[in-house]
């Protein structure tokens, strides 16, 4: 896609240029192979790790709907389309933030958690979906606040509000 007609279906998403720098962030964190799209495989793994349960036959037929340019695979204006789509996810924002806040430390500002409790929660949780290995990648490409911390009330709210 040209980089006009990226800009102009950007506009056209109602999205702030904060959300799609974290889109853009975990787009980034998903692209296994950096080669500026997501194959099939790496979108199985980003649905199975938000609980999103799908067939093969189901994944192929969501990629081809959304797979604008036919490549067989999603780049990312494709990716900030479906994103902005409102969702039908299993769990709610509310679910999602009393999880992180199960884990977090009561000392920790409000709505933050350290990277060292959220990788450990992953791996002994998460294990099960992503091999540790993937997960400390995943872990070393999240952006933190400046006191170190990961803001995820913040980013929750990104990724349930719409």
């Amino acid at each position: 896609m040209s980089e006009e007609k990226s800009s102009a279906a950007k506009k056209q998403l109602d999205l702030t240029e904060d959300e799609i720098q974290e889109f853009r962030e975990v787009f980034d964190l998903m692209d296994r192979d950096k080669g500026g799209t997501l194959s099939t495989d790496e979108v199985k793994q980003l649905m199975d790790l938000l609980g999103m349960k799908v067939r093969q036959e189901e994944l192929e037929q969501l990629i081809s709907e959304i797979d604008v340019d036919g490549s067989g695979e999603v780049d990312f204006d494709e990716f900030l389309q479906v994103m902005a789509r409102p969702q039908e996810l299993p769990y709610t924002r509310e679910d999602v933030t009393r999880a992180f806040r199960m884990f977090a430390d009561p000392k920790d500002p409000n709505g933050m958690i350290t990277p060292e409790v959220l990788e450990k929660a992953l791996i002994k949780f998460g294990g099960n979906k992503l091999p540790e290995s993937e997960i400390i990648r995943l872990m070393h490409n999240l952006s933190f606040t400046d006191d170190g911390y990961i803001d995820y009330k913040s980013k929750v709210d990104l990724y349930l509000s719409k």
